[in-house]
């Protein structure tokens, strides 16, 4: 049995979703913080906005594709209107990570870097609590096979990165 499909069936009893989503965004959000804060400063030298999209090129496009999945697979469980609310800020998350990547890789842009890199932490804490609010009493024991692997692999996560 692989970690992932033990994390999988340690997560087949009833529970809310609450305590998984809230240690994950936790540590996710702590990590990001960690990664733009240098780059909020306007006159953040190159390399350190390097380092923040390497960042947000990989270590955060992971988490964050990762996210857009259990979105997706809690919009059964959602009113319309949150749901749509949901997608609707994790894709304006995801043009952001876009631009920060393409714009941060090039010299002279340490403005736009620091501007784009505040919106970007600002949505992403607003989206992590929107989720939590809206999918935290739903019970895991109703989540669909797909969406009990995204729970364990949101623990997984936090576990890893705490």
């Amino acid at each position: 049995m692989t970690a992932v499909q033990q994390s999988s069936a340690e997560f087949a009893e009833d529970g809310i979703l609450a305590p998984v989503l809230r240690d994950a965004h936790k540590i996710w959000i702590r990590e990001t913080t960690l990664y733009l804060w240098p780059v909020f400063v306007q006159e953040a030298p190159f390399w350190e906005r390097w380092t923040a999209v390497r960042y947000i090129a990989d270590e955060f496009l992971r988490q964050y594709h990762l996210e857009r999945a259990f979105v997706d697979e809690l919009r059964p469980f959602l009113p319309p209107g949150i749901a749509d609310s949901l997608t609707r800020d994790g894709e304006r998350i995801g043009r952001l990570q876009c631009e920060l990547d393409r714009v941060g890789r090039r010299r002279g842009t340490a403005h736009t870097v620091s501007v784009i890199s505040r919106r970007l932490l600002h949505l992403l804490r607003s989206w992590c609590a929107d989720i939590e609010a809206a999918a935290g009493r739903i019970p895991r024991g109703l989540l669909p096979p797909e969406g009990n692997r995204l729970v364990a692999d949101l623990e997984l996560y936090a576990r890893t990165h705490a």
